[in-house]
């Protein structure tokens, strides 16, 4: 049963603990961690260090059992070697991560591991020793991230994953060096002021096709412009033409050879502008609105905004980027917060269309729907993506294969069926012409599952 403690109450404990933590977290929190990551031993270490000295001293010199006794000495002496392997290579490596460096700025993607430029030299010559370490959050608006480290001669070179899409200023690296047994651990803090930004990974959305809309125009006929048109022209052959071009019932008719050119004509140019609506499940739809710019979908003169970002990108894509990585750190309250008024000035400044990225859970729909912005004019398409699109009614399986994914795979899987799609979406018929639904492992999409608009 679930404790609701009143309103005035949960007020006054968070203006008593909120000068305690920041108390906590600028003068304690740092010495505190610091003191106990010096602290050699793990739980496992501490039950055989209490087991070694039980037979030492109770059955070994007490009870006078020299079979315990010479037991306990031996495993004692394993312990205090891995103990000066562990502190040995812990003082090393310490001394190397001071020199350290993650070089210039980079790019990185949400959820594979990618090179950093960040490596150590290992401590080959030092036996039993493991070094690994993690990014972790500190509090000061760090993202966390897991850390795979990979050989490369005699270095340590850091794949980092991280955990979400941000600008990342700082990094906190929590160094741990254990021996091969888990017996011994010591760990510690090193931080770094960097400059990188995380993107959502792409997948397979690069070879997704453009959505109905968002490709170029019809051509549009001009004489001044170059010939660039289909072929619906024709002129009097001259040698070079290719004879395949050549009209042979004219030449048949009339005795005159003549070839079909392309027409002279310019292609329209739309302007178009996006907007991301960020929730805790937006990484594969904000990798679709990542491609969309990448590709150029949203014509020559366009427009991006996402929540969470005051900022709007305009031709730039480098800012789009921007804009897209600190969405990741949007709050719940900014939800498709500024939605109504971007569409209602987007057009107002003329532009032709909007693609909406809305993520598939259900809060992101409702927020959406919660706009008052159902009376536009401008043609609105939502695109909004997943890991995988799952199916309306999932097949009963047998014991074998139920036990086999529960050991093997994790249960909560990136992906939503169209069926629940279609139940959210009934909600913003009244704002756009067209969903889209595309699946980030293979790239493939659903669209046109609105209909008519409401």
């Amino acid at each position: 049963m679930t404790v609701r403690w009143p309103p005035a109450l949960r007020i006054v404990i968070g203006r008593i603990a909120a000068p305690i933590a920041r108390v906590w977290r600028r003068f304690f929190r740092s010495w505190i961690l610091a003191l106990l990551g010096a602290f050699p031993f793990t739980r496992t270490g501490l039950a055989f260090l209490a087991l070694f000295a039980t037979a030492v001293w109770v059955y070994g010199v007490l009870a006078r059992d020299l079979v315990l006794l010479v037991a306990g000495l031996g495993g004692a002496l394993v312990l205090i070697a891995l103990l000066l392997c562990t502190v040995l290579t812990a003082v090393i490596i310490g001394l190397r991560t001071r020199k350290a460096s993650t070089p210039g700025e980079l790019d990185l993607d949400t959820g594979i591991p990618q090179p950093t430029g960040y490596r150590l030299r290992r401590a080959r010559w030092v036996p039993f020793a493991v070094v690994n370490w993690q990014w972790v959050n500190d509090g000061g608006g760090e993202t966390a991230a897991r850390v795979e480290l990979e050989r490369d001669g005699a270095d340590l070179v850091e794949m980092a994953s991280p955990a979400r899409r941000c600008i990342v200023q700082r990094v906190v690296r929590r160094f741990a060096v254990r021996d091969l047994f888990g017996l011994t651990e010591i760990s510690w803090r090193r931080k770094e002021d960097v400059m990188l930004r995380v993107l959502p990974y792409r997948g397979m959305l690069a070879q997704m096709p453009p959505p109905t809309g968002m490709a170029e125009g019809d051509d549009l006929s001009d004489p001044y412009a170059e010939p660039k048109g289909d072929r619906v022209e024709m002129r009097q052959y001259a040698p070079g033409d290719p004879l395949r071009m050549v009209l042979w019932k004219v030449y048949a008719r009339s005795g005159k050879m003549m070839v079909r050119t392309p027409e002279r004509s310019v292609a329209e140019r739309k302007r178009g502008c996006a907007y991301l609506v960020t929730s805790p499940k937006d990484d594969a739809t904000a990798a679709a609105a990542r491609v969309a710019i990448e590709r150029g979908l949203l014509g020559d003169d366009w427009c991006f905004a996402a929540d969470g970002v005051e900022r709007e990108a305009s031709e730039d894509r480098d800012a789009a980027f921007e804009i897209i990585a600190r969405s990741g750190e949007a709050k719940a309250e900014d939800r498709a917060a500024r939605l109504a008024s971007f569409l209602i000035r987007r057009e107002s400044e003329g532009y032709q269309f909007c693609l909406l990225f809305i993520p598939p859970d259900e809060a992101a729909w409702e927020a959406v729907a919660a706009q008052s912005a159902a009376a536009q004019t401008m043609r609105v398409q939502v695109l909004t993506a997943a890991g995988e699109i799952l199916p309306d009614r999932i097949p009963t399986r047998g014991a074998g294969e139920t036990m086999s994914r529960w050991l093997l795979k994790p249960h909560d899987r990136d992906g939503v069926s169209l069926a629940e799609i279609r139940t959210r979406a009934g909600s913003v018929k009244g704002l756009a012409n067209e969903l889209i639904v595309v699946e980030r492992n293979s790239g493939r999409s659903v669209s046109d599952m609105l209909g008519d608009r409401g």
